[in-house]
């Protein structure tokens, strides 16, 4: 349930919970906002003045919703904005430009292999002023850029990138200014985040969590990664890492290969691991294609790798269970959509008979809805999330003062 509050001082909150309203029933009447929001009718009259003022919701049909004159509906004005996500990697960078209402209007991507940041910076420079570009808007329509980076990362004082649990993952990222570089070069707010949470917020703005309060997102990219919602918000928890599963040590036996760091989770997903061992086998494999096609053919190292990885996630969602008691559970990210429906259909005939007795069910387990783009679509989502997202006022950041349209709507 969507809550509004009437007192004065909270006005921010409340054009926050009235246009997350209007994006989640929209075409909205303004009556219906209200019932949603909790809020009187008088409060979402000024407010929608407000928003319509400034060009971000508009009118649409009337209907009949009961005696008097006809309702007029509201919804986004999807033109209104744009926002741009950048999803590094270590095998990839993907980038999209998104409207207002989530739809992907622009794509770019490149293959890569351990980028290093200068290389990295230089290319997400290019590519965000190729995709405006492309685009044809002007550039203060552009509310911002969503930069994903794989995690668990460290972010310090100056958003400063310190990547310092995994340095082997992606060498030479220690001590980057990622958010003071991007800003500096392309003029735009940049917002830094764990790629595998982004791709939470992109399910929970534009998915299949649209509407559920209460999930767990894991994120297959070159590794494997988790983000976590609790009641409606992004539970980041104290270094901006929660959810992060790839990192949890698993017991290894003594056939299996073992790392320079201790086992763990994400090297059965990790899949620059598997293009190592089928190019051993004389497979030439570069891309998600040719792993598709692999994987379609029958090829025994890439059905049984996936079997395994399927195999040792079970654990970890069982404990998310017991832990969280998520609604759902999602699964996506950088993965042909044939290895993914199987990796759900091995843990959906696996994971019941593992449950204590008497526990009949525990989450729904689904496929996540923005497939191998999750990770672009979910940090391209970040500006106007920062910007609209119904945070309540004690941990509201500054975020909302990068955004010049919105805060003009406050004056």
């Amino acid at each position: 349930m969507l809550q509004g509050t009437n007192l004065q001082y909270a006005n921010s909150f409340n054009i926050r919970i009235v246009i997350e309203a209007i994006r989640l029933y929209g075409p909205v009447s303004r009556g219906e906002v209200a019932k949603k929001t909790r809020l009187t009718a008088q409060t979402v009259t000024n407010i929608t003045k407000k928003l319509m003022k400034g060009n971000l919701i508009v009118e649409g049909d009337r209907v009949q919703e009961g005696r008097g004159a006809p309702s007029i509906l509201l919804k986004l004005n999807k033109d209104a904005a744009f926002s741009i996500g950048l999803d590094l990697d270590k095998d990839h960078l993907t980038a999209v430009l998104i409207d207002l209402d989530g739809n992907m209007r622009q794509r770019i991507s490149k293959s890569l292999k351990f980028p290093k940041s200068d290389e990295a910076m230089d290319l997400m420079e290019e590519i965000t002023n190729e995709l405006i570009m492309l685009e044809g808007e002007p550039r203060d329509k552009i509310w911002g850029i969503g930069v994903g980076l794989p995690g668990p990362m460290v972010v310090s004082e100056g958003s400063v990138l310190k990547n310092v649990v995994n340095p082997q993952f992606i060498p030479g990222w220690d001590n980057v200014p990622v958010v003071k570089i991007l800003e500096e070069r392309l003029g735009l707010p940049v917002y830094l985040e764990n790629n595998a949470s982004a791709a939470a917020i992109g399910e929970r703005w534009y998915g299949a969590g649209k509407h559920i309060n209460n999930f767990f997102y894991i994120y297959i990219g070159a590794g494997l990664g988790g983000g976590l919602f609790i009641n409606g918000q992004l539970h980041s928890g104290t270094t901006g890492n929660a959810g992060e599963l790839g990192y949890l040590p698993i017991l290894v036996n003594g056939t299996e290969k073992q790392s320079d760091f201790k086992p763990h989770l994400g090297e059965y997903f990790n899949v620059a691991l598997l293009y190592e061992k089928l190019e051993k086998e004389g497979a030439q494999i570069q891309t998600l294609n040719d792993l598709q096609n692999l994987y379609e053919a029958g090829n025994s190292t890439v059905v049984e790798w996936f079997d395994l990885a399927a195999e040792k996630l079970i654990p970890s969602l069982l404990s998310i269970e017991y832990l969280l008691d998520p609604e759902v559970v999602f699964i996506g990210g950088r993965l042909p959509e044939m290895i993914l429906t199987k990796i759900l259909g091995i843990i959906s005939e696996t994971l019941p008979g593992l449950r204590i007795e008497g526990k009949a069910s525990g989450p729904e387990i689904r496929k996540s809805t923005a497939g191998l783009n999750a990770g672009a679509l979910g940090v391209a989502t970040l500006p106007l999330y920062a910007t609209f997202a119904p945070i309540p006022k004690f941990v509201m950041d500054q975020s909302i003062d990068k955004i010049r349209d919105f805060t003009k709507l406050n004056k």
